[in-house]
């Protein structure tokens, strides 16, 4: 089929490609784990949305504005707690990708 030959430039490129990759497999593993570490968050963000979303449903006539409020710092402390790790896993390997670069 026309256009599906490999040229030998093309194939010396991907192998050149493929070679630099592996000299930085470092940079490959940094980038997932920032990626991993922001769904990680975004999660723990959601679920504490969700918690407070579900709490106003099953008991819409108890919730108060004043237990909302709680609840809601109560769901912020949470994200807080958990969310700081994480956090501070994203940025030291920002660091790490920035020294290495």
């Amino acid at each position: 089929m026309p256009g599906w030959e490999i040229e030998d430039d093309d194939f010396l490129s991907i192998v050149r490609n493929l070679r630099g990759f592996m000299k930085e497999p470092h940079r490959l593993f940094l980038k997932l784990g920032i990626a991993a570490g922001v769904v990680a968050y975004s999660a723990v963000c959601w679920h504490s949305i969700e918690e407070i979303h579900y709490l106003k449903s099953f008991f819409p006539a108890k919730f108060t504005v004043e237990e909302a409020f709680y609840a809601g710092a109560i769901e912020l402390m949470k994200v807080v707690i958990i969310g700081i790790p994480v956090l501070l896993i994203i940025g030291i390997f920002l660091y790490l990708m920035r020294r290495k670069a």
